[in-house]
């Protein structure tokens, strides 16, 4: 009788521990803007893209911004995500978290198992200092997540070997210099069109949070993918 008081005296310990460690985000779909970077008609259109993305391969990329760590390391925390919201599909674990840390001014992209053999470290390492650190050095953080997500968002949808639509515009690429680079998405020139085409476009649509089902239960994540700070 005493050893199985003793069991349950460490299970309650165990489980005490994982919900003081586990991470409470207030998510709308699939982007929990915590640091307030993001706003009303870009967190739609990435959510519109991610939804699509969920529905095609049953592929969870999440986008969470946070004022702080709060003495975790960025690592620990974006992993904390991946399991504790259980992002990906059940069975395939293709979960990705991307974090940014504003304080702490680091970054993480964090993928699941099931990940892990279809995009290399590589290629995600190219993505956050091609893509997304050159506008976070600018304190652009909203074109630089806005930016990033549409790039994994294809990359995810290539390893998965699905096609998604993309809503809303994606930002250039910045060259090193931190101006417009002449590989970017859309010439300086056409962004006046580009944009007022997207804002009077009939066809932009609205993510529907009641339509949005949840995260796969997956949850796979091993610790595959990369950091950087600014």
């Amino acid at each position: 009788m005493l050893k199985k008081c003793w069991l349950l005296f460490l299970a309650l310990l165990v489980l005490g521990s994982v919900q003081v460690n586990a991470i409470t985000l207030k998510f709308n779909g699939f982007i929990a803007d915590e640091a307030n970077l993001l706003s009303p008609e870009v967190e739609n259109d990435l959510n519109m893209t991610l939804w699509d993305l969920q529905k095609k391969s049953g592929a969870d990329l999440v986008v969470v911004t946070l004022p702080s760590l709060n003495g975790k390391t960025v690592e620990e925390v974006a992993l904390d995500i991946g399991r504790s919201y259980k992002l990906g599909a059940v069975g395939k674990n293709n979960g990705m978290v991307y974090l940014t840390a504003l304080s702490e001014r680091r970054m993480r992209i964090e993928q699941g198992l099931g990940l892990e053999d279809k995009i290399p470290v590589s290629t995600l390492e190219n993505i956050m200092n091609k893509d997304i650190l050159p506008y976070y050095k600018q304190s652009n953080y909203e074109k630089g997540i806005r930016r990033g997500t549409y790039i994994l968002a294809q990359t995810v949808a290539q390893a998965e070997g699905v096609k998604i639509k993309k809503q809303g515009v994606c930002p250039p690429a910045l060259s090193s210099s931190g101006s417009q680079s002449n590989g970017g998405d859309v010439p300086w020139w056409a962004w006046p069109i580009v944009i007022l085409g997207a804002l009077c476009s009939p066809r932009r649509r609205r993510f529907n949070s009641s339509s949005f089902g949840g995260f796969g239960g997956g949850g796979g994540f091993g610790g595959s993918g990369c950091s950087g700070s600014w």
